[in-house]
């Protein structure tokens, strides 16, 4: 699952009776701030910081302004520092994207420093790895609802997990689901995020969101996340699902880890994925 970009939003709320003209609010002129994604894991490959700036209302994910030239940089709590670079591999949509100069892999307990300098500002966040559960395996059904009236053609099997949840500590899980390396999501509102309160510790073939094929390779992915992590992916959830009705709570910029007004959020996380292709 790609990160969203959280835009700065301001809240215009108009009533019109009896009025069909169509109004264009103008909300382009709002001030731009830095919103920052990070991620370190225990997993070779995953770790990259993303920086951009917030665009006005009106634009498209395609005009959000990449940041490419910040200093960033990961610390952890024995001082060793580890330097990324911009799009090192010159790849024409990974404008914003920093990688680590040299590969590295975090290591659960220890707790990371994000530090990115940009416009002459200096952006920090800290954040600890803590353990995940381990997915004990995958298995696949049919689901007869699906299969009489599939929203994808052939696509009616859902894969199931099963692991179990160590009760006696309080844990936090954000969940990914792919199918042949893609993300998928059953609504592209949807935030697969969890604590341990709503997970028995018996997760008995819990069914993915989605459905898969004959053929197709189903990969679900758990992360562990510190309470600051459930945090903003709960209030990410509630504002891209919030659907600016009259009664309907304002839209409000997720709660973060980052200082100096930086939007967005440095996540550390311990990662577990187990993989299965769909046979008949």
């Amino acid at each position: 699952m790609k990160m969203k970009n959280i835009l700065l939003v301001i809240l215009v709320s108009i009533i019109f009776f009896s009025c069909e003209k169509t109004i264009t609010l103008d909300l382009k002129d709002m001030q731009s701030r830095i919103v920052i994604e990070g991620l370190v894991t225990n997993a070779p490959g995953k770790q990259y910081v993303k920086v951009t700036r917030s665009a006005d209302f009106y634009a498209t994910i395609d005009e959000i302004p990449a940041v490419e030239n910040a200093t960033v940089s990961v610390t952890d709590d024995l001082n060793n520092t580890i330097v990324f670079v911009h799009n090192p591999n010159n790849k024409p949509d990974s404008a914003g994207y920093y990688l680590p100069e040299n590969p590295f892999t975090g290591e659960i307990g220890r707790t990371y420093t994000l530090r990115v300098d940009a416009d002459g500002k200096t952006y920090t966040a800290k954040d600890k790895m803590f353990s995940v559960t381990s997915i004990d395996s995958l298995g696949i059904r049919i689901n007869k609802d699906e299969k009489e009236d599939p929203k994808e053609k052939n696509k009616y099997y859902e894969v199931l997990v099963f692991a179990k949840e160590p009760q006696a500590t309080k844990d936090y899980y954000l969940f990914k689901f792919y199918r042949n390396d893609s993300i998928k999501f059953d609504s592209n509102n949807d935030v697969y995020y969890s604590d341990d309160e709503l997970l028995s510790e018996n997760i008995d073939g819990v069914p993915s969101p989605n459905y898969y094929g004959v053929g197709d390779k189903a990969t679900v992915e758990a992360y562990s996340l510190t309470r600051d992590g459930f945090v903003f992916y709960s209030d990410l959830s509630k504002l891209i699902n919030n659907d600016g009705g009259l009664f309907g709570s304002p839209p409000a910029n997720c709660r973060t880890n980052l200082t100096n007004g930086a939007l967005g959020f440095f996540q550390v996380s311990a990662l577990q994925n187990r993989t299965i292709t769909i046979t008949e």
